[in-house]
């Protein structure tokens, strides 16, 4: 149970990786649909997500220990949502929400802590 957020990290972060890198200069992203690319921004969350995945790969070794792993993205992606999507929501700033990455970031941010919480109880009861 605890490496299932890592596998997913690699299942959902490889393919969509993959599609960024090999993409040319102002390509829409298609999970970005209406978002105009930026190559500099894009190879910015190219690399966080590669950090993302490289990580998640070395937590399948050791799940316990990269809980905090899972703590940041849960802490990243609630500020995108804050700051960003939210008050394109309510009416408040205009751009377009990317309702791809988002429906994936909130299924993160609401199972994520779940796969915490049972990271440290296992860590306590480890240090039993």
């Amino acid at each position: 149970m605890h490496h299932m957020p890592y596998i997913l990290n690699v299942l959902i972060l490889a393919p969509v990786l993959l599609g960024m890198v090999q993409m040319t200069a102002h390509t829409p992203v298609a999970a970005f649909s209406g978002v105009p690319d930026q190559p500099a921004l894009r190879m910015m969350v190219v690399s966080l997500w590669s950090g993302v995945l490289v990580l998640s790969l070395v937590a399948l070794y050791d799940p316990l220990s990269f809980w905090p792993l899972l703590a940041f993205q849960v802490v990243y992606k609630a500020i995108f949502l804050a700051a960003y999507c939210l008050p394109i929501w309510l009416g408040r700033a205009e751009g377009v929400i990317p309702w791809g990455p988002v429906g994936v970031f909130i299924g993160i941010i609401l199972i994520w802590p779940f796969f915490i919480a049972a990271a440290l109880r296992s860590a306590q009861m480890l240090r039993l």
